[in-house]
């Protein structure tokens, strides 16, 4: 996970690998978490996959399929969800490193989940 979190950062200029690393360890311990919704369904808030999407953010930014992607996008797929991670945080503020806690509370709307992937993302560096 750690390569796919660093190729899926860098196709967002300013969003640092360890952002993503943090988010995939905090939502799924870096898709090995046997919680439901991480591997198939959903969990009780609708999340699905290692980066734990709900299903109309996820089709929001599955596209373009990266290199070894699932064809059909899925977000159970750990490549498909990291590079959809990286593209809805690039387009919510982490694009040059201009608003990286928006960005990160685009994705999930808790000043304390923001503050702890922030934390954990540090810790990486």
């Amino acid at each position: 996970m750690l390569a796919l979190y660093e190729e899926a950062a860098i196709t967002c200029p300013g969003l640092p690998w360890t952002v993503l690393a943090a988010i995939g360890t905090i939502e799924s311990d870096n898709g090995t978490s046997n919680l439901p919704g991480v591997h198939s369904g959903a969990n009780s808030a609708g999340a699905e996959g290692p980066m734990q999407f709900e299903t109309a953010t996820f089709a929001a930014y599955d596209e373009p399929v990266p290199p070894g992607g699932a064809d059909p996008p899925s977000p159970y797929d750990a490549i498909d969800a990291v590079y959809a991670a990286a593209r809805m945080l690039c387009t919510n503020g982490a694009r040059d490193g201009a608003n990286l806690r928006a960005a990160v509370f685009d994705y999930n709307h808790d000043q304390t989940y923001v503050s702890e992937v922030l934390s954990l993302a540090s810790k990486y560096e």
